[in-house]
């Protein structure tokens, strides 16, 4: 009897496990839409061309971002799919863009680099980062960017993948945000999006884990096989971030950082900054000859020349009544393979070699606030190491570089210039919002901004911006626009003119801004922004142009040209937006 019985009731309760989903009330799947619809147009002069010293660039144009983001949810299991599109007013090209040629930037279709290499870039057929122009009867079409693509689920936990695991883990596998995996503060180390995974841990309510697999570029099966100058992969690039977060008392929230960056060969440019470099076999960090053997370099670069960099450091935030303090600092080191002039004992300087240079450089930034009533207000501070004017970047490397800023450091409204402002695409002319510093010359600055509040819904600011380089600038150099990201590697702001290039700094002070702003939040979700800026420039931006007669192509040296040195001229802007967010 007894074995009868104990083979029926191991078998009743396997059946109520099998049937107790079907008696358990299922969740109800959601749909749910988020995001912001913006109307901007702005003005500005002298910033557009990275250029300073020529002050005929300037326009007036309007845009439209759409930036939905849908939320498929059942349970506590959700899918996300983030979308974005960019359109300009009117048409500023040939053509307004569209599929096949929606490439950010150059939908219409014809840009291109200014010949004479010194003047910046020729304008693109639409305003760049824009997709597009919207026409007469605004038949654009293809035009919609994915943003996110990702999938959240619980991995550990109650009613998770990994039940067994006492802990709550949410994790998240696909095109996601950054967020605030790696630090509190925006865009100090990490910011945008990626693919990979992520997972946040929550260990007690005041102790939490923070970790992100991010795959940067991947090498498909055959990529790296067959002739080596054809080959087409660049290799396995990916980062890996471990950021806990510790709460000892209320008001208090530290957020350690460990990150470890891995590139081969050439790789995107918003991970490695790519700077002009006399001593790289390319003339540049990023190029395909830098980053691959001497002879019959690969296309993509050579995978077995490797960067392995690492960051260490704390991102804080401490509030006390009416008090804030938010410090950060960073402190990052490594190595780096690329193909150098080699200009040791008995050679001629002309042949190159494989070289490793060591990464050090640290960045810190810090915010103070004080609330007075309707007033707030707040200064910052910020120091990122950089390299002398003269320095080897392919022996040594001291410039601080975030794994991927996507154009929002110091945004938030510290800058009208040199970060995203209300218009957020007038300030990646020089690419501080990127990588931090400028050029290869580090980064310092101070700022201080006033918002009095008249009303919840109205309030007036006010904002002082002076900024400096860590090491002084060279402008025997030409200045242009370093936003362009052809071929994903990255345009370097300096470029060389003659052989007194790159020998000497001559200053440090980039100039100083004075913004004014308005905001009111003049109905529920919606809100209008207007705001001025004018910029002093500081003698740092001055620039050097090889002068040639007539039909005659500029050579690298100038020897066939004079060599001429112009002073950089002030800049202003004036933006207006309005925001719907839902």
């Amino acid at each position: 009897m007894s074995k009868f019985v104990v083979p029926a009731a191991f078998a009743f309760v396997l059946l109520a496990m099998l049937a107790s989903p079907g008696f358990a009330q299922a969740p109800v799947p959601k749909v749910t839409i988020s995001g912001l619809f913006d109307q901007i147009t702005s003005m500005g002069r002298n910033t557009y061309d990275g250029n300073l010293t020529r002050n005929s660039d300037s326009e007036w144009y309007a845009r439209t971002r759409f930036r939905p983001d849908f939320e498929f949810s059942v349970g506590r299991v959700k899918a996300v799919l983030g979308l974005e599109i960019d359109l300009m007013y009117g048409q500023a090209g040939p053509n307004d863009g569209g599929f096949p040629g929606n490439n950010s930037g150059s939908a219409g279709g014809t840009a291109a680099a200014d010949p004479a290499g010194q003047r910046g870039r020729l304008p693109p057929a639409t305003k760049v980062n824009a997709n597009g122009n919207l026409d007469l009867n605004t038949d654009v079409g293809g035009m919609i960017e994915i943003k996110w693509i990702y999938t959240e689920f619980p991995l550990t936990g109650q009613d998770s993948l990994l039940p067994f695991i006492p802990v709550e883990t949410i994790a998240r596998a696909g095109g996601q945000p950054f967020g605030t995996l790696a630090q509190y503060k925006l865009a100090n180390y990490a910011n945008g999006d990626f693919a990979g995974i992520s997972a946040v841990t929550t260990i007690v309510p005041q102790v939490k884990t923070n970790f992100a697999w991010v795959i940067v570029e991947d090498q498909l099966a055959g990529a790296n096989r067959g002739n080596p100058s054809l080959k087409t992969g660049r290799g396995e690039d990916y980062a890996l971030i471990f950021s806990p977060e510790f709460t000892p008392f209320k008001g208090l929230d530290l957020k350690p950082l460990y990150s470890w960056f891995h590139a081969d060969g050439q790789t995107h440019g918003a991970a490695r900054r790519n700077l002009t470099n006399r001593g790289s076999a390319g003339g540049t960090l990023n190029a395909t000859a830098s980053r691959g053997a001497p002879s019959n370099p690969p296309a993509a670069g050579d995978p077995t020349y490797h960067e392995d960099r690492h960051t260490v450091g704390i991102d804080a935030r401490w509030r006390i009544g009416p008090f804030g303090l938010d410090p950060t600092f960073y402190y990052q080191w490594g190595r780096v393979d690329s193909q150098a002039f080699d200009n040791g004992p008995g050679a001629n300087g002309i042949g190159t070699k494989k070289v490793t240079a060591d990464l050090s450089a640290f960045h810190v930034d810090l915010i103070a606030s004080y609330q007075l009533g309707p007033l707030l207000l707040e200064a910052r501070g910020m120091y990122s190491t950089g390299n002398r004017a003269r320095d080897n970047l392919a022996k040594g490397i001291r410039y601080y570089q975030p794994l991927d800023n996507d154009g929002s450091y110091w945004a938030g409204g510290w800058s009208q210039f040199w970060a995203p402002g209300i218009d957020y695409f007038n300030q990646g002319w020089a690419t501080t919002n990127n990588f931090i510093g400028y050029d290869r010359y580090g980064r310092g600055g101070v700022a201080g901004r006033a918002t009095y509040n008249f009303t919840p819904s109205l309030s007036l600011y006010g904002v002082a911006h002076a900024l400096f380089t860590a090491e002084a600038v060279d402008t025997d150099t030409g200045s242009q626009l370093a936003s362009s990201t052809a071929g994903g590697v990255g345009a370097p702001a300096r470029t060389t003119v003659s052989q007194n290039s790159w020998v000497s700094g001559d200053s440090n002070y980039l100039g100083t801004e004075l913004n004014l702003g308005v905001t009111w939040r003049f109905s529920p979700n919606a809100a209008f922004d207007i705001v001025g800026g004018w910029l002093f420039v500081g003698s740092a931006l001055d620039a050097t142009e090889c002068v040639v007669p007539a039909g005659v192509t500029a050579n690298a040296a100038c020897s066939n040209g004079t060599a001429l040195k112009k002073e950089a001229q002030d800049a202003y802007t004036l933006a207006a937006r309005v925001r719907l967010a839902f």
